[in-house]
């Protein structure tokens, strides 16, 4: 029964992206040619614009992560295939007004003719049927797959809780139905009556006698992360004689990579503010008119590569008499008095980082890297989860791991984690990937969510059953 649902589930998947990438193709291509018929016709123009459509499509399908909806929120596929559906279409656009420069189309380039108002439809058109296909994929992947029966094995209930408030997001994959100590006589049992096990702060003797008992029942298991897991995921598999070995060690950016960061860098800095330039021309405007008394730049001192300091700049969005790099200095929380109104929208739409960009042109930040933090933050979180100075082996950047994955007010230990996940894994070709990525931010309603947000949010964990509590149903 399981496996005619895996193959099931697999089948729709398949079905879904062959589909939904049709369709997008036809659309375009469909409508398009209505002014450009020599886009459907046998030319060398047919051919190069369908190859590069289908190539950016590719391209970008792998950029987002795929479209599977079993892997994915709804919000968060529809967001990636969006993404990927309009970078296609621009891009194949812009390159067929290119093509029809010649005698025999447009004596020059043409970018808002008549297609433009093709490409608006069709762009419109995409998006429902973006919306309506997921929205017909996950009806059918939850009458299909029903929420698995999970427990959380740990050492405390506030471990516990922490992870009981990740699974709630995903109700629609996850059934939360146990929480059990890892010392209760009966935790083998406990395991085998559930679908799928959640392992946290568990000593490493007793979670590994637990991943080996969950690879022999054919559990699935998911290990909250330390940073033992960090170092061992750069880890590649090497055989010395006859003998397997995990083969770990550190790996600088090389020079090469460290200059051709820089000049991406300093690129899309220069693209950045000038492309931003009304955008940040508007809300400097709007900051200096509704509060004349006020500054409109923020500066504050934040800590990057080996912990040097430099001095950040951003649009303010919080009052003139706000603290901000005195001792008393915090992070924005939730319902934050000290946020204007103005503050909020500049913050919801991240124009208040754009000024960033200036950071980054100058050297003092990376478009990737880890998020400079309040040195009052660095030094507190450094006292409670020692692994967060091991983000400063890598500059502070603009995007990151931490920041599109994470949240404003992702815990400490976590940031560090997702921090250290790049730093380990470090590539040209992920920081394209994190760049991409970045957009999928704004679609995200909890992206900008101010410290203690997270406390509101009601979530049932069960209370964790201890060794003298244990029993066998």
């Amino acid at each position: 029964m399981r496996d005619r649902r895996f193959i099931t589930s697999q089948v729709i998947t398949l079905l879904f992206q062959i589909v939904l990438n049709a369709l997008l193709f036809v659309t375009f291509f469909s409508i398009l040619s209505l002014n450009n018929p020599q886009i459907i016709n046998l030319s060398r123009t047919a051919a190069t614009t369908m190859a590069t459509f289908v190539i950016i499509l590719a391209l970008l399908n792998f950029v987002y992560g795929g479209h599977d909806p079993g892997k994915k929120k709804a919000r968060s596929l529809f967001s990636s295939i969006l993404l990927s559906a309009l970078f296609a279409d621009v891009i194949t656009y812009l390159q067929l007004q290119i093509m029809n420069v010649n005698p025999e189309n447009n004596p020059r380039l043409i970018l808002f003719g008549e297609d433009i108002i093709w490409l608006s439809l069709i762009i419109a058109l995409q998006i429902g049927l973006i919306y309506f296909l997921i929205t017909i994929v996950y009806f059918f992947d939850r009458r299909l797959n029903p929420p698995q029966s999970c427990c959380i094995v740990t050492s405390s209930q506030e471990l516990a809780a922490h992870v009981s408030k990740k699974i709630a997001s995903f109700r629609h994959r996850f059934q939360l139905l146990e929480v059990a100590h890892y010392e209760c006589p009966d935790i083998h049992e406990t395991i085998r009556r559930h679908d799928v096990i959640f392992l946290a702060g568990i000593p490493d003797t007793e979670e590994g006698q637990l991943q080996n008992l969950c690879y022999a029942q054919n559990k699935t298991i998911y290990l909250l992360a330390e940073l033992e897991d960090v170092v061992i995921s750069t880890a590649q598999q090497i055989i010395l004689d006859d003998t397997p070995f995990l083969y770990i060690h550190r790996v600088e950016p090389t020079l090469l990579q460290r200059f051709i960061k820089r000049l991406i860098d300093i690129a899309f800095s220069l693209i950045g503010l000038i492309l931003f330039m009304p955008v940040m021309l508007i809300a400097a405007g709007c900051l200096f008119l509704s509060d004349r008394h006020g500054p409109i730049f923020f500066f504050q001192k934040r800590a990057t590569l080996h912990g040097h300091v430099f001095e950040i700049i951003k649009f303010r969005t919080m009052y003139g008499n706000a603290p901000g790099e005195a001792e008393t200095a915090f992070s924005a929380r939730e319902n934050d008095a000290r946020i204007t109104p103005l503050g909020r929208v500049l913050r919801q739409f991240r124009i208040d980082e754009l000024p960033q960009l200036y950071n980054v042109l100058r050297g003092d930040m990376s478009i990737v890297g880890p998020r400079p933090e309040m040195l009052a933050n660095v030094a507190k979180y450094e006292q409670e989860v020692p692994e967060f100075k091991y983000r400063q082996q890598m500059k502070a950047g603009l995007t990151g791991l931490a920041q599109i994955d994470g949240k404003y007010n992702t815990s400490p230990k976590d940031k560090a984690i997702l921090d250290l996940f790049y730093i380990e894994n470090f590539s040209l070709l992920t920081d394209w990937k994190l760049i991409m990525r970045t957009l999928t931010i704004f679609f995200r309603r909890d992206s900008t969510e101010g410290f203690g947000t997270s406390h509101r949010k009601k979530t049932n964990c069960p209370k964790m059953r201890t060794a003298a509590e244990s029993h066998t149903p």
